[in-house]
């Protein structure tokens, strides 16, 4: 199945040095669209319901810093997004991720570097910077008690459908399998998976599993009668 992904930059080099990349990658069945302002970005993803990500630049024309994240999460919250930036500001990454990103990539990074973190998000997980977790395995800003992140025994933070999803991930459902048991198209399925990994405070479907297994009660009606 082809991905669909928007990629929104007011420099025409960057669009054009990333669609090859990631057309090659992808395979050529892979549809890539261009933005280079936030009021196209937002025109193209009201037209476009089946967007699989959209890579966002924060420094565009009509908008700067997180204005442009903001607007796009605030008009269109289910709608995968991973910020692509120019700038390796700790604290702007740590901000963006409180925007419910599903990565944040800079510019320079190498190709394999920015496919990498491509394909962990479309196949629902969330790319986190190297630095960033450094600072959180120091101790730092980043870092997030297990009680924060849902891991104590007082119960579950998630919404019952993202329950139910997390219940499936724990069965080794892949997206599609997903989207077929609870009849949501792929890409809510895929927001579903991204704010699960963040409420949870982990990375990958792997974590959340080992964490359900820890915390059964983090499935709320869907916990088993025995630990999974």
């Amino acid at each position: 199945m082809s991905n669909k992904i928007l990629i929104v930059d007011d420099h025409g080099l960057v669009r054009s040095g990333l669609k090859p990349i990631l057309q090659d990658v992808l395979s050529q069945g892979c549809v890539i669209l261009e933005a280079e302002t936030l009021a196209q970005t937002l025109d193209i993803i009201g037209m476009n319901s089946d967007l699989d990500l959209v890579l966002l630049d924060l420094t565009l024309p009509d908008a700067h810093g997180l204005a442009a994240l903001e607007t796009v999460r605030a008009q269109f919250p289910s709608v995968p997004v991973a910020v692509l930036s120019g700038q390796e500001d700790l604290h702007l990454i740590q901000s963006a991720y409180r925007h419910n990103i599903s990565g944040f990539m800079v510019k320079n990074a190498k190709a394999e570097v920015l496919v990498s973190a491509v394909r962990l998000i479309l196949s629902g997980g969330v790319y986190v910077p190297p630095e960033l977790l450094t600072v959180a395995m120091s101790g730092g800003a980043g870092k997030r008690t297990r009680a924060e992140r849902g891991g104590s025994g007082g119960g579950s933070t998630l919404t019952p459908r993202q329950q139910e999803v997390l219940y499936l991930i724990t069965k080794g459902c892949s997206n599609q399998e997903i989207s077929d048991s609870v009849g949501a198209t792929i890409g809510t399925v895929k927001s579903h998976v991204v704010g699960i990994l963040r409420a949870l405070g982990v990375h990958s479907r792997t974590q959340a599993i080992s964490m359900v297994h820890d915390n059964p009660e983090l499935l709320g009606q869907y916990k088993p009668q025995s630990t999974l």
